[in-house]
């Protein structure tokens, strides 16, 4: 297929679309500038997006860690309801039913969050894997965030390799389209590194994050994510220009333009 019509076009399109997203970073102030700066966690109106239970520990658990110890107001608003991350079962039982893995991935987030800091949580209840197709979803976010008027809103990086992760970015500009609202947004990373621009010391934290990721027990009954998503924070250390072991990483752009360039290399 590679030297097929149909290839070429595909090759198009993509490189269209790609030239078309390059030209609108040049547009935003820092988006091209490969030099991430120290960011430190303040007392702040924040919330954050997370697709599933486990999301919001994993990409940003030790930056909220230090939001909280800051007196930020934080609430972590879950998308989808985890029914298929994962599973429980042990040889010779059987996977619990979507409902009880629901129950039990609930149960987790909020003793999860407990060990941040984080008082509230919102649960959304989009089917896990549909988020892009869900139609509900947006217009409670939206209420949500029109009722918080947040300053800083965490969302995966629109680039990650999961489908619910791009798509809470879709869910995020159908929420505030005509809203009004404004608020810096920060891409954080879970399956797949972003090139960012800002970054966060979480040596203090990181024992909280570790405390926290542990109480995901169904999640890390499949996946070893404490050794994967503990060790990109160590490898964020390296160049970082601080004084740090482990390090939370983030894109970060005033709402309107994070979503400019999310329709532009995305949409």
């Amino acid at each position: 297929m590679s030297g097929s019509p149909l290839a070429k076009l595909v090759r198009k399109i993509k490189s269209r679309r790609l030239r078309r997203g390059l030209a609108l970073l040049k547009g935003f102030p820092g988006a091209l500038d490969l030099h991430a700066v120290a960011c430190e966690p303040e007392k702040a109106t924040i919330v954050v997006l997370a697709p599933h239970m486990d999301d919001e520990v994993l990409g940003c658990g030790g930056t909220l860690a230090r939001h909280a110890a800051a007196g930020a107001d934080i609430e972590v608003v879950f998308l989808t309801d985890g029914r298929y991350g994962g599973s429980v079962a042990r040889p010779g039982t059987t996977r619990p039913d979507p409902n009880e893995l629901i129950a039990i991935r609930k149960r987790e987030a909020h003793e999860a969050m407990q060990v941040l800091g984080v008082r509230a949580l919102n649960f959304l209840d989009a089917e896990d894997t549909r988020l892009a197709s869900d139609t509900t979803v947006a217009v409670r976010l939206r209420a949500m965030l029109e009722r918080v008027r947040p300053q800083i809103v965490y969302v995966p990086y629109f680039l990650d390799r999961h489908p619910d992760h791009r798509a809470a970015n879709a869910t995020l500009m159908n929420a505030t389209r005509d809203s009004g609202l404004q608020f810096e947004c920060r891409g954080y990373e879970v399956w797949t590194p972003l090139v960012a621009n800002c970054l966060v010391r979480i040596d203090e934290t990181i024992h909280l994050k570790e405390q926290a990721m542990r109480c995901y027990a169904s999640q890390l009954a499949v996946n070893d994510y404490l050794h994967s998503g503990i060790g990109l924070n160590a490898y964020r250390s390296m160049g970082s220009g601080m004084p740090a072991r482990f390090v939370e990483a983030f894109f970060s752009q005033p709402l309107g333009e994070y979503l400019r360039l999310y329709a532009a290399v995305c949409a």
